[in-house]
C-alpha cells in the first residue's frame, strides 16, 4: 500500500519525444528536456521514416531516397540531441522506417516509455497534427500519459519555459483517474499551484456550488495530497459553466495556467479510434492555449 509520503509522486525514468523535424516539434523540444532534467528521466527522441510516402517512389529510386531520408534524419537528430546534452539531459535517438505508430509503439515498449512529448501543427484538427493521422493514434491509443504541445501554445509562449501553474478539471467527486496524480506530483515537484476545476452545465448561486463541492473536494485532498504537504496551501477549487471543453479553456486562457492535465477513459483501440472529433479531451488538446497533459 502506498504510504502518505507517496501520494501525488510518479516516476518519469524514460520520456520520448515522437519528431517529424518540423517547428512544431522542435517547440515540443523544451518542454520534454524541462521534465526530463525535473525528473532526471532518459529522454528518447524519436523520428520514423513512413512507410505510406515511400510507396509512392518509384522502386528504382528507393535506395537513393532512403539513403536521404536517413541523412536529413541523422543530421536533424544530431541537432536535436544536442540540444539534449547542453541542457544536461541524458538522451538517445531512435529511428525507424514502416508504419508510423507500429514503429512508435514498439519504441515505447521496448524502451518502456513513461510519457510521450508530441509537437502538433494543428491544421485540420488533430488529424494532421504531428505525422499525419499518428498524431490521433498517439493520443487516442498511447499506453502512457501524452504530453501534447498545440499551435496556440507556439503563438503564446516563449522558449522559456514555465510551469507555475496547473490545472487538474474534475469530473467525478471521488476521483479514481490517475490523471490527479500526475496533476499533484507536477505541482508538488515544480512548486506550483494546483487549481481544481469543477464544470457544472449552468450557472449556479456560489451557495449550492459550495455545497455540492465542499466536502467532495475536502475527500479528494485527503486522498491525494500528503497531510502536511505545503501543495496543500497551493491547491484551489473554481468552478466553471457551460461546455466543459470550452469552460477548461477558457480557465485556462485568462489565469495564466501552464499545464492542464486531463484524466480520460481507457478504451479499446477499436472505439476510440471511433470517437467523435467533438469529445472534450479533443478539444482542449487542439486549442488549449498551454500544453496539455493526457492520461488514460
Amino acid at each position: 500500500m502506498e504510504s502518505p509520503d507517496q501520494k501525488g509522486s510518479v516516476q518519469l525514468k524514460n520520456i520520448l519525444l515522437a519528431t517529424d523535424f518540423s517547428l512544431a516539434s522542435e517547440v515540443a523540444l523544451p518542454h520534454a528536456l524541462q521534465i526530463a532534467r525535473q525528473y532526471h528521466s532518459t529522454l528518447y527522441i524519436a523520428h520514423v521514416v513512413c512507410a505510406d510516402v515511400l510507396d509512392l517512389i518509384a522502386p528504382e529510386r528507393l535506395p537513393t531516397i532512403r539513403q536521404e531520408a536517413q541523412q536529413f534524419a541523422q543530421q536533424n537528430m544530431e541537432h536535436l540531441l544536442s540540444a539534449a546534452r547542453q541542457a544536461g539531459v541524458s538522451c538517445q535517438s531512435l529511428t525507424g522506417e514502416g508504419v508510423v505508430w507500429d514503429v512508435l509503439q514498439d519504441m515505447i515498449r521496448k524502451n518502456a516509455i513513461d510519457l510521450i512529448v508530441l509537437g502538433t501543427h494543428g491544421r485540420r484538427g488533430l488529424g494532421k497534427l504531428l505525422l499525419g493521422s499518428v498524431a490521433e493514434e498517439v493520443f487516442r491509443l498511447a499506453p502512457c500519459p501524452v504530453l501534447t504541445v498545440g499551435p496556440k501554445t507556439l503563438a503564446m509562449r516563449s522558449r522559456d519555459v514555465e510551469l507555475s501553474h496547473v490545472l487538474y478539471p474534475l469530473e467525478f467527486m471521488p476521483d479514481p483517474n490517475t490523471g490527479a496524480t500526475y496533476a499533484t506530483s507536477l505541482a508538488q515537484e515544480y512548486h506550483a499551484r494546483l487549481t481544481l476545476l469543477k464544470v457544472f452545465e449552468q450557472k449556479l448561486p456560489s451557495v449550492e456550488i459550495e455545497a455540492a463541492v465542499e466536502e467532495p473536494v475536502r475527500h479528494w485532498m485527503d486522498d491525494h495530497v500528503p497531510i502536511g504537504s505545503d501543495l496543500r496551501k497551493r491547491t484551489c477549487f473554481e468552478a466553471g459553466f457551460g461546455a466543459p471543453a470550452e469552460a477548461i479553456l477558457k480557465f485556462a486562457a485568462e489565469h495564466g495556467v501552464d499545464l492542464i492535465v486531463l484524466g480520460v477513459q481507457r478504451l479499446d483501440p477499436v472505439i476510440a479510434t471511433r470517437l467523435p472529433k467533438s469529445d472534450t479531451a479533443y478539444e482542449v488538446v487542439r486549442n488549449a492555449t498551454c500544453p496539455v497533459l493526457t492520461v488514460r
